[in-house]
């Protein structure tokens, strides 16, 4: 079967590797124009990317430290959280994929960071966050893995030449050819003049959505609950002798929040925020007096969160920008885009057209995967009902007007008690109770008040404490010789 890719990038070139390399029988072709332009800010992902660059079952070619020097990447272990509190001056710090003590007795390590340690909020239950708020930023590995900073662009031109079984078209799609009959794509007509045919296709192409659209693809929209639409992207440079934090900053402000990630060369910034409170001029002139220096931004990015309808139709699979964007909070869009290709991959892609696009495997994928996006766009929500009023964007947002049921009902069960994982439907690859309740403590939700009764009421305050105490002093051992950031990438030759 002859697979065609419309769209290089981060999530083009993944998905022709992946394809090429789990599935070698069929042939791959990516069309990729270097006309197109790519802003290559700074991009965080999750542990998904991770299990790909140093995966052991297949060999996709990856290379960790040729991905770290050639990404300008450096290593991620969390995201700090400031301001997304009642109090703007709070932050907290949650966990990439999981948390590290989960598996003790529910997390009893975690109540007892939340119920009895005296700490600006939490600082996740092994001190990940108190020992990077001090300036401790040693790279250990709380939770069995790590995540990236990278270059997007950069990125995107690694996979490209990992992916050495795809082939590469230097070209843009000018016309989408469609059966009469059955309205699957049959080909593509690019600008140098040649017709590339295909049985399958995925649409790469981000916010064009060139295929999905030519299939009849609905947009469906998350704005009634996640109102942000605009981003200011931008480059900050940094200061002499200054450590590389291993954390994302996602720091709330006016009209939205400001991300802030560390690649080896400079920070990778964007303000994204609500158009219906603020003008771009506005957000800009915020930014600056924000952060007290002036700023360029490389362009402004309008968006609408949501995702496809219907994330596969006829023959055409949408990934990356064009199948989902839930807004850059929390790296939800290489991660998904990372699950939904192995969804498709390991789960539906058969020898030839007909076994793979069987109505269905095609129903089950969108069923699936539109879960996986709605969940996700309820752990964004979960960040914002934070308790904030201090601005008209802040009061509309926790009035209430943009809880989902979902993030309703998590707030009713955190008056009562610490939330487990029955009360999540996590589908493969979501965000599972853990993440969950960093987010709900962090916010304000989830009190010590409820965690400690919860443990006394468990009979388990002496068994937590004991617990609690071994993960810090494990944690203290481990972190003692370890590099900073700064210093693992420097010495990467």
């Amino acid at each position: 079967m002859k697979i065609v890719i419309v769209g290089g990038g981060t999530a083009g070139w993944l998905a022709a590797l992946l394809i090429s390399k789990i599935k070698p029988e069929h042939t791959v072709t990516c069309i990729e124009s270097t006309k197109v332009g790519v802003v290559g800010v700074g991009e965080s992902t999750t542990g998904a990317l991770t299990t790909i660059i140093q995966n052991e079952m297949w060999d996709f070619g990856c290379n960790e430290q040729d991905f770290i020097k050639e990404c300008d990447a450096t290593i991620k272990l969390g995201i700090k959280h400031i301001g997304w509190n009642e109090d703007p001056s709070k932050f907290y710090i949650g966990p990439i994929d999981g948390t590290p003590t989960s598996n003790d007795h529910g997390d009893i390590v975690f109540q007892h960071a939340l119920g009895f340690r005296d700490q600006d909020l939490l600082h996740i239950a092994t001190d990940l966050g108190y020992k990077i708020h001090h300036n401790k930023n040693s790279l250990v590995q709380v939770n069995g893995n790590h995540a990236y900073h990278m270059d997007a662009h950069l990125a995107g031109q690694y996979f490209k030449k990992v992916a050495t079984h795809a082939e590469h078209i230097d070209s843009e799609v000018e016309h989408v050819q469609l059966d009469s009959e059955t309205g699957f794509v049959t080909s593509v007509k690019l600008s140098n003049g040649k017709t590339v045919e295909g049985d399958m296709f995925i649409d790469a192409t981000g916010f064009n959505r060139i295929l999905i659209n030519a299939v009849g693809g609905k947009w469906k929209s998350y704005k009634d609950n996640l109102p942000v639409n605009s981003a200011l992207p931008f480059h900050l440079p940094y200061e002499d002798d200054e450590v590389i934090q291993p954390v994302t900053n996602a720091w709330a402000q006016n009209n939205g929040w400001c991300w802030q990630i560390p690649t080896k060369h400079r920070r990778g910034c964007g303000y994204v925020f609500c158009d219906d409170f603020v003008t771009p001029d506005q957000a800009h002139a915020e930014l600056e007096q924000t952060i007290g220096r002036k700023v360029d931004p490389i362009r402004h990015i309008k968006f609408d969160s949501g995702r496809q309808e219907k994330l596969w139709i006829k023959n055409v699979l949408s990934i990356g920008l064009a199948g989902a964007f839930a807004e850059p909070l929390e790296a939800t869009s290489i991660h998904t885009t990372i699950i939904q290709i192995k969804h498709f991959v390991f789960g539906c892609l058969g020898e030839t057209k007909e076994e793979t696009c069987n109505i269905g495997t095609v129903d089950d994928y969108n069923k699936k995967n539109a879960h996986l996006y709605d969940t996700m766009k309820d752990f964004l929500v979960a960040h914002y009902t934070c308790g904030r009023k201090d601005t008209e964007f802040w009061k509309y947002i926790n009035s209430g007007a943009t809880a989902t049921d979902f993030v309703k009902s998590m707030h009713e069960v955190c008056k009562h008690r610490v939330p487990n994982a029955t009360l999540f439907p996590r589908p493969e690859g979501g965000a599972g109770w853990p993440l969950w309740s960093y987010v709900l403590a962090g916010t304000g939700k989830l009190t010590a008040e409820v965690a400690q009764k919860e443990l006394k009421f468990n009979n388990d305050v002496q068994i937590s404490d004991g617990a609690y105490r071994y993960h810090v002093e494990t944690f203290d051992q481990r972190i003692q010789n370890l590099p900073d950031n700064t210093q693992y990438i420097k010495g990467m030759k």
